[in-house]
């Protein structure tokens, strides 16, 4: 079973506590059991020596009558039980009250195992070198005391873990709740919900980091959105031209079909030939304007500073002929303006908003470009739009009249053109409609305009 995250924490956690733990218990009863050695031996040194004083004195009150064993054995019989006396000359031993053979180096102090217990030895040289004391005592109370302080010290260890190994599993588990919760919210969105969001509670690090997984989530959401909207107006673009391309088409491979396989008079041929000529027209019209809009989207536009009304008067004069043809009347009056931006893109961007609203227009119609401050309105008293028509009238091959626009060899796709071009210059592009009425085009120059 593969472990969690909290899981690999308590066990870790709990495994290095119970280390430091152990490790530091054994220290401090060694510690102790060592120190409790030390004060042993001293005080083995301090009777030792006390006995051998004792001993000396006694010794030196003797005459020449007086047998130093018969005190040994005086001695001896004194200090008999957990004390033991032994009195040596040279490698002879004179007197022992020892129950086994022990014999140690001179003036050194050594522990020993006797009857299965601790003794302490300790010999030295006395009566001026005669005779080598060797004095002993009983301390296996010093091991038992260890023995009692292990298990105490055990049983302390295991209740200290068992208690902390019980809180330190619902802390860790409590602790990662978050983490199990934002578990849960990958959980959803692997499945496809991405409407689901991580729990924001509390001010610690979690709540940070749910705090930045939704802000994340919330763009990844924007993006797929943007994207979903992109992929249908790529998909509505594409359908679209399906059709629009397939009309004319259809009308050129019928035509090119006439002329190849029917006999006909001169007149009739031209006929054929100027239609084939005229929807070629219109393709050949359709790819430049979608090739105009793909190089603005895809490329970085040189920007230089120009001079707006001198584009604006350019496209007015190119287009007073196509006015006249259709009886329609363009007044134009706009101040000085410089801006910084591509003058041929802004000549294409007035040049289709000023030719639409010329088509826009009935004989005896008008169509007015003027400023206003950091504004340029290009207006008319055409025939105008519904609400749901200025909301579509950017979208590529939509026709507010379709009729019109596929007779005079419309595509669909100027203003479209227009709001690319818009959009990178980061102008601000409003419709202002009314049906019967008019149509009011204004574009926002204010974060182009040069002090």
């Amino acid at each position: 079973m593969k472990m969690r995250f909290w899981q690999k924490t308590y066990v870790f956690t709990l495994i290095l506590f119970l280390l430091c733990l152990n490790l530091g218990i054994m220290s401090l009863a060694v510690y102790t059991h060592e120190k409790t050695v030390k004060n042993a031996e001293e005080a083995a040194k301090a009777e030792h020596y006390y006995v051998a004083l004792s001993f000396e004195r006694d010794y030196g009150f003797l005459d020449e009558s007086s047998s130093p064993v018969l005190l040994m054995q005086s001695y001896g019989n004194h200090y008999k039980g957990e004390r033991y006396i032994c009195f040596m000359s040279e490698d002879e031993v004179v007197y022992t009250n020892f129950t086994s053979d022990y014999v140690i180096e001179k003036n050194s102090l050594k522990h020993v195992e006797m009857h299965e217990e601790r003794h302490i030895l300790i010999s030295s040289e006395i009566c001026d070198g005669e005779y080598t004391f060797i004095y002993g005592k009983n301390y296996s109370y010093i091991d038992t005391e260890f023995e009692s302080l292990m298990v105490i010290y055990l049983i302390t260890a295991t209740s200290v873990s068992a208690v902390l190994a019980v809180c330190l599993y619902f802390i860790l588990k409590r602790l990662s709740l978050p983490l199990e919760k934002l578990k849960q919210t990958t959980d959803s969105i692997e499945k496809g919900d991405f409407d689901v969001r991580a729990e924001e509670k509390g001010n610690d690090e979690f709540t940070s980091l749910a705090k930045s997984f939704n802000s994340m989530l919330l763009k990844i959401n924007e993006q797929i959105d943007v994207l979903e909207q992109d992929g249908k107006i790529k998909q509505m673009l594409v359908d679209n031209m399906a059709h629009e391309m397939r009309t004319p088409l259809t009308s050129i491979y019928g035509y090119a079909e006439t002329l190849e396989k029917t006999s006909m008079n001169e007149e009739k041929r031209i006929t054929a030939a100027k239609y084939i000529m005229s929807e070629a027209k219109r393709l050949q019209k359709i790819s430049e304007i979608l090739l105009d809009g793909a190089f603005v989207r895809e490329n970085k536009i040189e920007m230089t500073e120009t001079e707006l009304s001198g584009i604006i008067k350019d496209v007015v004069e190119k287009l007073l002929l196509k006015a006249e043809e259709y009886g329609v009347s363009i007044s134009f009056h706009v101040d000085e303006m410089k801006i910084k931006g591509n003058e041929t893109l802004l000549s294409m961007l007035f040049y289709n908003l000023v030719e639409n609203a010329i088509k826009a227009c009935g004989e005896n119609g008008s169509v007015r470009v003027y400023g206003v401050e950091n504004k340029i309105i290009v207006e008319d008293n055409g025939k105008g739009m519904t609400e749901e028509q200025v909301s579509h009238v950017t979208e590529p091959f939509y026709r507010t009249d379709k009729s019109r626009s596929r007779a005079e060899g419309g595509a669909g796709l100027g203003l479209a053109l227009c709001k690319t071009i818009a959009q990178s210059h980061a102008l601000e592009l409003i419709f202002e409609s009314e049906l019967n009425v008019g149509t009011k085009i204004i574009i926002d120059f204010t974060t182009l305009k040069q002090d």
